[in-house]
């Protein structure tokens, strides 16, 4: 399974364009928040879209819907992925609080955004956040932003599931 993730386009939707025609083939797209208006109109098009609300969306309606969560937990291929912006964690801060919720709701990859900055962690079994201990493996995964990245490289991330394997990279546009 292929899973292309996207954060933070801030009104530069032509970057969603420029992602999908390097990655023709996936199986879901997932968006992380600020930007969903990039979105408008294109849902029905979209392999297995999802998107969760960031704090610059405010209220959007896609086709009489009400707007993105804030958080969505998603079983894909067997993984379970929490989405979630990440402001309502405080990421900016560091992502302690962010990982002890994701043990805390048992996640396999927690992806998040809001920061501008791509990045990936790793936590084994037996990881402890703010009093939380881990009881299984867990993936912390920023896709960067496409719109406004903060070293001036967009970014976007991908996940690949094979026979439970998580692979996670990040592109660069």
């Amino acid at each position: 399974m292929k899973i292309i993730v996207l954060s933070d386009t801030h009104g530069r939707g032509y970057l969603i364009d420029e992602v999908l025609a390097r990655h023709k083939s996936y199986d879901a797209l997932l968006f992380l928040g600020d930007g969903l208006r990039d979105f408008a109109g294109r849902e029905g098009e979209l392999s297995g879209f999802a998107s969760v609300r960031g704090n610059c969306d405010g209220i959007s309606f896609f086709g009489g819907n009400l707007s993105a969560p804030t958080e969505r937990m998603l079983i894909l291929d067997g993984v379970k992925i929490l989405m979630t912006h990440g402001h309502e964690h405080f990421v900016k801060s560091g992502t302690e609080r962010l990982l002890s919720y994701g043990i805390k709701k048992d996640a396999d990859i927690v992806l998040y955004g809001h920061t501008h900055i791509a990045d990936e962690r790793y936590y084994p079994e037996g990881s402890e956040a703010c009093g939380e201990i881990s009881k299984k493996p867990m993936y912390l995964f920023n896709p960067g932003s496409l719109g406004s990245p903060r070293d001036n490289k967009a970014t976007f991330g991908v996940i690949e599931i094979r026979n439970g394997q998580i692979l996670l990279s990040h592109g660069k546009l």
